[in-house]
């Protein structure tokens, strides 16, 4: 997987190419933890695959962020890629943690 930073309107934006796996998420966790940015924005156009832990490492990382006030966003995501992360569920989780400060 290859990750591509850089700032848009006071913002970081990461762009992934390739796979996102067991393999290379704790990689990708430490550019967003390394992120002080309000928004960190994750554009997930270039990416063609992502497995369980992925999805977890995303959804633990909006968590993390949005504990510290902050918002981690998902855009541009593939089709396919999009199915998926609806099918279990991911949106939802998304929208509760933004409508339960608790989260």
């Amino acid at each position: 997987m290859e990750i591509r930073i850089y700032q848009k309107e006071g913002m970081a934006v990461l762009e992934l190419e390739g796979e996102m796996d067991f393999s290379n998420v704790e990689q990708f966790q430490q550019e967003i933890q390394r992120r002080p940015e309000e928004v960190v924005e994750v554009d997930l156009q270039g990416l063609r695959f992502i497995d369980s832990s992925g999805v977890g490492m995303l959804l633990s990382q909006a968590r993390y962020l949005h504990r510290q006030g902050r918002t981690l966003r998902f855009v541009r995501i593939p089709g396919l890629i999009r199915e998926d992360l609806e099918l279990i569920g991911f949106f939802r989780v998304l929208e509760a943690l933004e409508t339960n400060s608790h989260a």
